[in-house]
């Protein structure tokens, strides 16, 4: 979706939900926040302990923040620029991408926008938070440093590094280090923190893996049962079980005439922006109705989504049955879709999920690939440290590409997010890089002043 495009549809939406709330807010509340061990249990986690403490991350934006630890060690700092390097070859320009509040695709839209850039030439090594204040180093073919100096946008700041050659790849990193901000209910359990910093935890995939219906694990099973229609009925009618009552209606609503493409698609265009992807699909069908395979390829990077969620699935549970069978763990696992055969230990899981011809459904979509890769099972931060804070507690620490902070922090925390925020939240803004003792958000909550707020449940809303 062009940039254009995207800003219409969200401008659109906007203003229908301005006219619900108006007249109809009860649509636009969730009534409780979800339990998140009741999500952690949906998607395969079952083995944490009981006694963890409720915390609430990313109340503001600055709650969360990343910066990344690229290929040589070096911190991307949100603290402390790179003085900038000039050079006679000047092909590619490296700049840090400083951003707020924003999702990675969108923000990449807007540069390629902005600047006027394709998307090859911009590169990148690791996607960052939504919902956070982030630093990350990227590459710019035919991008000058005044370029990238004068650019303005409220989510979006970029720092030029150098000039030199070359381009930076998804994979080009060590890590990331956070700085998070968890507001408890009450005092919190600091021996499960120490525990963390001796032993660290279990590596599991944790619930940003599955969607905010937490349905992409099921689509992914679907995908591979080669079950298209039973997919394609579960992404545009089955709500999440969280969802708030109005997405909860549309989901339903195209459920009830699911097949009449043209009317699932007037539906879905009331959400042209939550429902974009969805949108494209219908669009697809519209024009050749018994080609569903070619209508799910006008989302590849979402069926991609879903098959990485199922194996994920898998991992969890049976990651989960190993530590609750106790004994020794193995150091690494492999991830379940491997091609020629199904992995030791993964064997009576997938033949139960109705997957085990998971290679002959992903060979009628070419851009579906299996991995030998593996994982490790446990996970294990440096340099961890904590500093308790009137709110609750600032966690600082440094994890290895592709773990996620949150999957580390729940073994501490039973963690919640999003709308409703709950009544044991204190509200206070917190500056986490001064709680720790370096630097300041100071001057990027003046860069970002509109956007490092307080979350308004009067202004937003939740979907995929």
């Amino acid at each position: 979706m062009s940039q254009d495009l995207y800003a219409v549809w969200k401008a659109k939406e906007q203003e229908q939900f301005e006219k619900i709330r108006a007249t109809r807010p009860d649509l636009l509340e969730r009534p409780q926040s979800p339990d998140p061990d009741l999500i952690l249990g949906m998607i395969g986690v079952t083995f944490l302990p009981e006694t963890r403490t409720r915390g609430y991350i990313r109340l503001y934006p600055q709650d969360f923040i990343v910066e990344e630890l690229n290929k040589n060690g070096e911190l991307i700092s949100l603290s402390n620029a790179t003085p900038f390097q000039d050079s006679e070859d000047r092909r590619t320009l490296f700049a840090d991408l400083i951003k707020a509040g924003i999702a990675h695709h969108h923000a990449l839209h807007d540069l390629y926008s902005t600047l006027g850039i394709e998307e090859g030439q911009l590169g990148y090594a690791g996607i960052k938070d939504s919902i956070a204040l982030t630093a990350q180093r990227i590459s710019l073919r035919g991008v000058t440093k005044e370029q990238a100096e004068g650019l303005s946008h409220p989510h979006i700041a970029l720092r030029p590094v150098a000039y030199g050659s070359g381009a930076l790849q998804v994979g080009d990193l060590e890590g990331n280090r956070f700085t998070i901000t968890v507001r408890t209910e009450g005092d919190f359990n600091d021996a499960l923190i120490d525990t963390l910093g001796t032993y660290g935890g279990y590596n599991f995939f944790g619930p940003q893996r599955f969607g905010l219906r937490v349905s992409s694990h099921r689509l992914g099973q679907k995908l591979l049962q080669g079950d298209l229609d039973g997919l394609l009925r579960m992404y545009f009618g089955q709500p999440g079980p969280f969802d708030i009552p109005l997405f909860r209606e549309v989901r339903e609503s195209l459920a009830a005439v699911y097949g009449d493409w043209e009317r699932m698609l007037k539906i879905a265009s009331f959400l042209p922006s939550s429902l974009g992807s969805e949108i494209k699909v219908l669009q697809a069908l519209v024009r050749e109705p018994k080609k569903t395979r070619a209508a799910l390829s006008e989302i590849k990077d979402q069926v991609k989504l879903w098959q990485a969620a199922y194996g994920s699935w898998v991992l969890n549970r049976h990651l989960s049955r190993l530590i609750q069978a106790g004994g020794e763990l193995p150091e690494e696992l492999p991830l379940p879709l491997t091609p020629g055969g199904i992995p030791q230990g993964y064997v009576d899981l997938i033949d139960q999920d109705g997957t085990s011809d998971y290679e002959q459904a992903m060979s009628v979509f070419p851009f579906l690939q299996t991995t030998t890769k593996t994982i490790p099972t446990r996970l294990r931060a440096k340099n961890l440290a904590w500093e308790p804070i009137d709110e609750g507690v600032v966690m600082r620490f440094e994890l290895g590409k592709g773990s996620y902070a949150t999957s580390f922090l729940s073994h501490a925390f039973r963690l919640y997010e999003g709308l409703p925020i709950p009544s044991w939240v204190k509200g206070g803004e917190v500056d986490g890089l001064g709680v720790i003792g370096d630097g300041s958000v100071a001057s990027w909550k003046e860069r970002f002043k509109n956007v490092l707020v307080k979350r308004d449940p009067n202004k937003e809303k939740d979907e995929e």
